[in-house]
């Protein structure tokens, strides 16, 4: 290998690190949250069990899928597309009036951190 061809792997490597990073970072960051969003939009326990439950059933079934696609098709969309899903819907979380907004945008943002997590 030529010194560029090194030096070029390791800025993909470096930079698909920091995605997977920042994804994970996001997607994780809603755990020690659901006490909170649990007093502020009056959850029951059964409903923070069908936040955790869609997040982690939207990795199993995502997953998969994105990886044939990206096998196939061998684009970069996938991972920075899932990168742009999580960053956006994830904080937006925050501010959801309901539980029925709260699981749309925790299930987008779970969505793009399946989307990121198995590109090839």
């Amino acid at each position: 290998m030529t010194p560029y061809a090194q030096c070029a792997d390791t800025k993909i490597i470096f930079a698909l690190t920091l995605v997977h990073f920042m994804g994970d970072f996001y997607n994780s960051f809603i755990i020690p949250l659901l006490p909170v969003f649990a007093d502020t939009l009056s959850l029951s326990l059964a409903q923070v069990g069908v936040i955790t439950g869609t997040m982690r059933l939207l990795a199993f079934i995502v997953q998969p899928s994105v990886g044939y696609f990206a096998d196939r098709y061998k684009t970069r969309s996938f991972a920075l597309g899932g990168l742009f899903l999580t960053v956006l819907f994830i904080p937006l979380a925050g501010i959801s009036p309901n539980f029925f907004v709260l699981i749309m945008l925790l299930a987008c943002g779970s969505i793009g951190s399946s989307m990121f997590s198995d590109p090839s």
